[in-house]
């Protein structure tokens, strides 16, 4: 087997070369080829790989320079033969750029610095995640959660969280046991092979686990709280580079023990979702009436406006951040209304008075709040209802359909402009904020911003099945 004697790194005008010699190369086999590695303060990278050249007893490697290449510390950490058999590496050879000149410096001086670049990396990602209003004397918990339906091939981090690669998940294994345990019952003969199930759900629902090792927070509920919120906003990240948006399925959350040996103590786990929030009621009040599906099913499957309204509307349900959820059936009832609606017709309340906007204008439909509001207005109309029926104010009674709108409109608005509600940290509300804000937990049964967006969002949810009810049975 041969073995790597000596290397050296040096950079021309445009290249980076690197040479070493062999102790033997009695039966080696070519192109020798060379992996390089780049070291930073943010990661260990892959730099280059490519086949090298023999010149006199030496092989060099050379890979092309981008100007302005500030690469410190390139490590050899790989060295193949033709066959693919390893090159012997007897210890890791660092190179660290020098300041002038083309020779790259090794040993000790690369070493140090390698350790320095190392620390620096460390205390990048060693962060403590804070749940929101943490106080610097709360306690640290650890949170662990399990996703699927993502596919990484190495370790992924980001300051506070890690997201490792499951390779042998178990997860959905149960499904074949559940199926072949009612196939007999429906009459078939042949049952699912437990094996080549499991081997299939790691193929489509690839697995892994984020770890956020240190977040604040005054109890273990607010810190999965931090821990899922942090776990949504980076699997949304990753959905846009990897193609694929991760599923969370649950986590658990733990405090570290007072033990010498360290170690994490259980504080609780939890599965992800609301879980089933529907219809607790059967039969025919309860949409289980035969009759009923039938005709929708016959609807929906002759008209694609119809689906697309049911996919758009299932999507916003099973968002669980309220803001989102509003956010998505906004637009579903915005472009439905753009669709049924004059482009710029005026918008005349009940009593006969036109809406007027801040700056003295009428609304018409071609705003956003006068389109949604001249909707619902035909879906009341064509359903013999009353407006405010679209107006639910949480356990109370109906409101003002105009202003309700007005609300999901500033909550829209302010989720499409800011991402989210909730202002920065830091950032004082103005009065109008404030205004909605009390408006919103007004709607709660106990006043509260918790029970005043879950009746905020029911109202928009209600409008939205109604008017997709209504589309069902050929109102509109």
């Amino acid at each position: 087997m041969a073995r790597l004697v000596s290397a050296t790194v040096s950079t021309s005008e445009t290249s980076l070369v690197v040479t070493c010699s062999l102790d033997t190369e009695e039966g080696l086999l070519v192109p020798i080829q060379m992996t390089l590695l780049g070291h930073d303060d943010v990661a260990v990278n892959f730099f280059a790989n490519g086949a090298c050249s023999k010149i006199g007893s030496s092989w060099e490697l050379r890979v092309s320079l981008e100007s302005g290449d500030r690469r410190r510390i390139v490590q050899i950490a790989k060295i193949v033969d033709g066959s693919g058999q390893d090159i012997a590496i007897s210890e890791p050879l660092i190179f660290l750029k020098p300041e002038s000149g083309n020779e790259w410096h090794a040993g000790d001086r690369a070493r140090r610095e390698l350790s320095e670049i190392e620390a620096a990396r460390r205390q990048r990602y060693a962060v403590t995640l804070q749940a929101d209003d943490a106080k610097a004397t709360d306690q640290i918990f650890s949170s662990v959660i399990l996703a699927d339906d993502l596919l990484i091939t190495s370790q992924l981090r980001i300051p506070g969280i890690s997201v490792l690669k499951l390779t042998d998940s178990t997860l959905g294994s149960d499904g074949a046991s559940v199926l072949n345990s009612v196939l007999g019952q429906l009459g078939f003969t042949a049952f699912v092979s437990s094996e080549a199930w499991l081997s299939e759900m790691r193929n489509r629902r690839p697995a892994v686990v984020l770890h956020m090792p240190s977040v604040q927070a005054p109890d273990a509920g607010t810190a999965a709280m931090a821990s899922r919120k942090a776990a949504h906003q980076l699997l949304d990240l990753l959905a846009l580079n990897r193609g694929s948006r991760g599923r969370i399925i649950g986590g658990v959350i733990g405090t570290p023990t007072s033990a010498p040996s360290g170690g994490m103590k259980f504080s609780g786990s939890w599965i992800e979702g609301g879980g089933y929030q529907g219809n607790l009621l059967g039969g025919f009040i309860a949409g289980e009436d035969p009759h009923s599906l039938l005709s929708q099913w016959d609807a929906v499957s002759q008209d694609p406006r119809l689906r697309l309204w049911l996919s758009l509307y299932s999507d916003a349900i099973m968002d669980e951040r309220w803001e989102y959820q509003l956010f998505r059936c906004f637009n579903l009832l915005e472009g439905i209304g753009k669709e049924k609606l004059p482009s710029n017709a005026a918008i005349v309340g009940s009593d006969g008075i036109p809406k007027l906007m801040a700056n003295g204008q009428k609304y018409t439909t071609k705003q956003a709040q006068g389109k949604v509001f001249e909707l619902l207005r035909l879906i009341a109309s064509m359903t013999n209802q009353a407006e405010s029926n679209f107006a639910l104010r949480g356990t109370g009674g109906s409101g003002d359909l105009w202003d309700e709108i007005g609300v999901w409109t500033a909550v829209r608005n302010s989720v499409a402009h800011r991402g989210s509600w909730s202002l920065p940290e830091g950032k004082t509300p103005d009065a109008k904020h404030a205004q909605i804000e009390q408006g919103i937990k007004a709607r709660g049964h106990d006043q509260t911003m918790a029970s005043g967006v879950d009746a905020l969002v029911r109202s928009i949810r209600n409008a939205a099945e109604a008017t997709i009810s209504a589309g069902l049975r050929k109102l509109i």
